[in-house]
C-alpha cells in the first residue's frame, strides 16, 4: 500500500466530477477490522489541487479465514468516508 496508483472518479448530486489520484496508502488491522487510509490529490475538475483522504474500514469477515483456499470469500461490509481538503 506504499505506493497504490489508484484513481477515484467522485461525481456529485449538480453532476460535476473531480477526479482524485491516490499516491500513498496504509493498511492496519485491529481486532479483526482493516483500516486502509489512502492519500492523494484532485487532479482534475472540482477542488484541483486539493488534497484527498480516503479511510476505509472492513468489519471482520463473517466466514473463516481458511475459506479463501476453498471456494472463496464471498463479500464483506464496512464503512468509507472521503475528505478532500481546502
Amino acid at each position: 500500500m506504499s505506493n497504490p496508483r489508484i484513481t477515484e472518479v467522485v461525481t456529485y448530486a449538480d453532476g460535476a466530477e473531480s477526479l482524485i489520484v491516490y499516491d500513498q496508502g496504509t493498511t492496519s488491522r485491529a481486532l479483526g477490522i482493516t483500516d486502509v487510509m489512502l492519500s492523494g490529490r484532485v487532479t482534475k475538475g472540482r477542488g484541483e489541487g486539493q488534497s484527498a483522504r480516503r479511510n476505509v474500514f472492513f468489519a471482520p469477515p463473517k466466514q473463516l479465514p481458511t475459506e479463501c483456499l476453498s471456494s472463496g470469500i464471498r463479500g464483506n461490509s464496512g464503512q468509507a468516508q472521503l475528505e478532500i481538503q481546502p
